[in-house]
């Protein structure tokens, strides 16, 4: 007999909380949407009658407290999250939220009490650890294929614009923050050991506004783990060809390789001269396995009464890699992750 859908509040109807919407209404039978917030009333009415069956508000806390709704998933500005997940998690509600959880540390901590007194569940948007082809390499890993890993490699360069609140740091973070935070819980999840220290350099060459406020649109960051395996990370606020995303894993038994130029996606392994293909099929536009894949972990963590992943203080642990990025940024020389244990 199946478990009852969860009823799922939207808060946010911009680009994220649309396509959300979209492919949890598509692909999420764990889930039904039964509200969208926004303050914009008219994207909220729009995306309700695109995918059927919800309900508009132009408050988001009506959204939250509506009919139905057991749990939240929240999709606004960054600055906006700490005042949202607070409402939901005072009415009882379950939350999935958009990475970062807040642009600093205190809001990052009040988050995390507000849901600890409340008793719900946090989980965090860094959808690569539900990305199918993370999750295979890091199942290789688990089970020794790859041996000890050594070193991690990855990128991340995105190809359209950013919106002005995007690229300044006072609203969207900086790009440590908001580009780099996916590749620290990457580097943590599959390398299954904590960053302890960074170096980064960065320049500006594509958007001359970020100078302004003193951030990057370029950037590099150089790691270490605490288990003495290194890894490094580049950054780019825009490529001409595409959208570029890939990751290596290498170890003292073979290797894993995640994603592939912008025509396809995969993962694959190599050990003892053998190559595994086991690729997302190409058709499948680049992460959005991953958005479907978390949306439904979610859903079954509450379903079946489970912890959720990544955590909330996953998030937290990404932030304060993100923090110590950026300082490296700013500084110069070797910054230290502080934080973990506070």
């Amino acid at each position: 007999m199946p478990l009852p859908r969860i009823g799922l509040a939207v808060i946010g109807a911009g680009r994220m909380g649309t396509s959300h919407a979209r492919l949890i209404a598509a692909g999420a039978p764990e889930l039904c949407v039964v509200a969208i917030g926004d303050v914009d009333g008219a994207a909220a009415r729009r995306l309700a009658d695109e995918i059927g069956g919800a309900a508009a508000f132009s408050d988001p806390l009506a959204a939250i407290a509506a009919p139905g709704v057991d749990a939240v998933l929240i999709a606004v500005s960054s600055i906006h999250h700490r005042e949202i997940v607070e409402a939901a998690a005072a009415a009882g509600r379950d939350i999935l939220c958009e990475k970062p959880l807040a642009l600093d540390l205190a809001d990052t901590d009040a988050i995390l009490a507000a849901v600890e007194r409340a008793g719900v569940r946090l989980q965090v948007g860094l959808m690569r650890r539900h990305d199918p082809d993370h999750v295979r390499a890091r199942a290789r890993i688990v089970a020794g294929e790859l041996g000890r890993p050594l070193l991690f490699n990855s990128r991340q360069y995105d190809t359209d614009r950013p919106p002005p609140a995007v690229l300044d740091p006072r609203s969207g973070g900086g790009i440590m923050l908001d580009m780099g935070i996916h590749e620290f819980d990457s580097a943590r999840f599959l390398m299954g050991s904590e960053i302890v220290e960074l170096q980064a350099t960065g320049s500006v060459q594509l958007f001359p506004e970020v100078a302004a406020y003193g951030d990057v649109d370029t950037a590099v960051i150089n790691l270490r783990f605490a288990t003495g395996a290194i890894g490094s990370i580049e950054l780019s606020r825009r490529v001409a060809f595409g959208e570029d995303v890939r990751t290596e894993v290498h170890g003292t038994e073979g290797s894993a390789f995640i994603g592939a130029l912008p025509i396809g996606a995969g993962s694959a392994i190599g050990r003892d001269g053998g190559i595994h293909w086991d690729a997302t099929h190409p058709s499948m536009p680049r992460f959005a396995a991953a958005y479907r894949d978390q949306a439904r972990a979610f859903g079954r963590s509450i379903q079946n009464d489970e912890a959720v992943s990544p955590s909330g203080a996953d998030g937290r642990a990404a932030f304060l890699v993100a923090a110590a990025a950026d300082r490296a940024l700013r500084e110069g020389g070797t910054i230290r992750v502080e934080g973990f244990d506070t």
